[in-house]
């Protein structure tokens, strides 16, 4: 039986937050949700809720699609993909040169929500799958569009298919910078390319480090600093760091009727709102070890063997504790926010608690996330302002290593690496 309650009271403070989304709708070749009542999307490996998108070219593992529709209805979603080069440009490639199927079809697996406050439709996508399989490795946009209409879209997922032509080998230390060893990681590595052919490295070879699948700042187009007996090496000082950070902060909403890990109160209107326990900065701590999914999420509820569709929905209320920050805004960040500083994630400051605050509609599950401040005038969000940053926190990083070979139009995607030791000294 499907319960529906009084929910478009509880849902009225969503469509204040329509700036969130694209409009007009221009797609773009990046993780984007281009419509207010699309929620909770997530492209993961099958078997895996905390792994990247990425799948081996030929293999057997899939991805998943996972997103909700806030509402009662079910709507027709059509699903595509786009190949795209080592930058995320669009590549030259024609569709038929790398899709083996169907360039389109229609989102067939479906269901309502089960007793939950608010309602909602779960969509569900594998892909590769009997109707469409990719022949070329590479970066890939999965685009979900509405009402057959390609330039209509709702959702846009970056993902990679790769190749293993060459080997990787890396390791994370100490950053050297005398002035940046308390706080930023290094991460040194080599590609052993014996039995295949790269004719020219510094042309035709890109290489892309992530940290923890953040795509805001990336390392892109790295080329290799010496060239030895079928080795490449990037061991650089300098030019391959990033800020160590800290280890993310985290709540569970699985039990919403008891209190769970970070929650401090719940309430039942005619939706679910929990309270976080109140938080401030970490930035004049010292490090301290945490276990995290790198700021990743997973949706479940308690005692549920289906929480994509009894999974209910909460209004989740953040306070930070701390003086007004003037050098920018400040937002809840990580997976849940797409790695990106979003306008209904953006935390105001109350005065008379000399806190920052906010709410965001949550679906229940494990959250990691961090605060952080997009500086005026700035693009990228910094968290080392009320974080803090440390060289020996744990963070996962991925290399990718490109190759577009003489003669073909598209860059192969021919290692990758991932790397998640602690660093060291």
């Amino acid at each position: 039986m499907r319960f529906v309650p009084q929910v478009f009271l509880c849902l009225l403070p969503i469509y204040v937050f329509a700036q969130d989304y694209v409009q007009p709708k221009l797609l773009q070749n990046a993780d984007q949700v281009y419509e207010e009542n699309i929620r909770t999307v997530s492209l993961k490996p099958y078997l895996d809720p905390y792994g990247l998108p990425i799948i081996k070219l030929g293999g057997i593992d899939k991805l998943r699609l996972d997103f909700d529709e806030i509402g009662m209805e079910y709507s027709n979603y059509s699903y595509t993909v786009l190949h795209c080069n080592h930058d995320w440009s669009t590549s030259n490639l024609l569709k038929a040169e790398y899709i083996n199927g169907l360039q389109d079809y229609y989102i067939q697996n479906y269901e309502f929500s089960i007793n939950t406050y608010i309602p909602y439709t779960h969509y569900s996508l594998t892909i590769p799958n009997e109707n469409l399989n990719l022949t070329k490795s590479g970066n890939y946009i999965l685009i979900v569009y509405q009402n057959d209409d390609r330039s209509d879209p709702i959702i846009t997922r970056r993902f990679m298919v790769y190749e293993e032509e060459v080997i990787v080998a890396g390791d994370v230390v100490r950053a050297t910078r005398i002035d940046e060893r308390d706080t930023k990681q290094q991460l040194n590595f080599m590609i052993n390319h014996s039995g295949y052919d790269i004719p020219n490295p510094f042309l035709d070879l890109n290489v892309t480090v992530l940290q923890n699948g953040r795509w805001d700042n990336a390392l892109i187009g790295l080329k290799p600093k010496f060239l030895r007996n079928n080795q490449l090496d990037y061991n650089f000082d300098g030019e391959n760091t990033f800020n160590g950070g800290n280890e993310f902060r985290n709540f569970d909403t699985k039990q919403l009727t008891e209190l769970t890990l970070n929650i401090r109160k719940t309430v039942l209107d005619t939706c679910y709102t929990a309270y976080l326990v109140p938080e401030s900065p970490r930035n004049s701590s010292n490090y301290s070890f945490l276990e995290d999914i790198d700021g990743r999420f997973v949706v479940r509820r308690l005692n549920s063997d289906n929480p994509e569709s009894e999974g209910d929905y909460a209004w989740v209320n953040f306070f930070l504790q701390t003086e007004k920050v003037n050098s920018g805004k400040v937002y809840v960040f990580g997976e849940l926010s797409d790695w990106r500083v979003k306008p209904r994630f953006e935390l105001h400051y109350d005065e008379q608690t000399r806190a920052y605050r906010g709410q965001v509609l949550l679906k229940q599950g494990y959250y990691n996330y961090q605060y952080v401040v997009l500086p005026n005038n700035a693009t990228v969000a910094d968290e080392t302002e009320l974080e803090g940053s440390h060289w020996e926190t744990r963070n996962e990083y991925s290399i990718l290593v490109y190759h577009r070979e003489i003669g073909i139009r598209y860059d192969k995607l021919i290692a990758i690496k991932q790397i998640f030791e602690r660093p060291y000294r």
